[in-house]
């Protein structure tokens, strides 16, 4: 066994103890943390990938230069590194100090951005009502349902009246998502890990939202994840109206392309690539 992996072994003899602390973990080798991001290989291709997904966002959620961004389970800034030019301000969150120093790293150049490590998966902390736009991409697949509904009535506290959530989970009726399920339910070793993948209905997460004080501008369960933009219920019909026909053109183009695949790694549990 190679003395890097032995020693980063002995560093995390509690790893699956906790989210945080496979995260931390996982955030020790950067390219094992390049993989668990969405698959990516490399810096460049962590980069590309990046910014195809923060132009979407931008497109999809009206971004502007004067919004402030919250990111919520930011990592590596995967996407926030290349969003932070597009915005005003960007704020990324994440339960994994590796991880943000790693974004700290490829940030530095950004005089926008901030970073705050949370205790929890909530975010508690954090101002009310002080962002224009959520987003919250490849996280909540982590979290059980209480984790799920405690972040959705957190949307809800820091959105401004007239601002946006963006959030995506597994989408269980999907058959490729639900091939995953299969393998991680037969599977002791990932079953045993605190961010293993959950899986949940378009159904359910709908009805969860009213609850939390959202309500659905745009879903979409037509592929392996359940995406979603919601407003909170008190946005004003205006703006309402202007996310809704924004995203019935620009929506779409949010939609995963292709298949999922698979690259379980050594040392991980089986990470997302996101189809190209």
């Amino acid at each position: 066994m190679p003395f890097p992996r032995i020693r980063r072994l002995l560093a995390f003899p509690r790893r699956n103890s906790s989210a945080s602390r496979r995260w931390e973990y996982i955030g020790w080798d950067r390219h094992d943390a390049y993989r668990m991001m969405d698959g990516s290989s490399s810096e460049a291709d962590l980069r590309r990938r990046g910014a195809r997904m923060a132009n979407l966002l931008v497109s999809a959620l009206d971004i502007r230069s004067g919004h402030r961004i919250l990111d919520v389970g930011c990592g590596m800034a995967r996407v926030g590194r290349e969003l932070a030019p597009r915005c005003g301000r960007y704020h990324g969150v994440d339960i994994s100090r590796r991880l943000l120093e790693l974004a700290r790293i490829r940030t530095a150049h950004l005089a926008n951005v901030e970073l705050t490590h949370l205790p929890g998966p909530g975010l508690d902390g954090l101002p009310s009502t002080h962002y224009d736009r959520v987003i919250c991409h490849l996280v909540l697949l982590h979290l059980d349902d209480a984790g799920v509904r405690r972040l959705f009535s957190a949307f809800t506290r820091v959105l401004r009246a007239e601002g946006a959530v963006y959030f995506d989970l597994w989408n269980v009726r999907d058959p490729h998502a639900w091939d995953l399920f299969r393998k991680e339910a037969l599977d002791a070793r990932i079953r045993r890990q605190p961010h293993r993948s959950r899986f949940y209905t378009r159904e359910s997460v709908e009805a969860w939202l009213p609850e939390a004080g959202l309500d659905a501008v745009w879903v979409s369960g037509d592929t392996f994840l359940i995406q979603v933009v919601a407003v909170r219920k008190d946005a004003g019909p205006g703006a309402r109206r202007a996310l809704a026909d924004r995203l019935a053109s620009e929506g779409p183009a949010l939609l995963p392309r292709g298949r999922l695949e698979f690259d379980p790694g050594p040392e991980s549990s089986q990470g997302l690539v996101p189809p190209q």
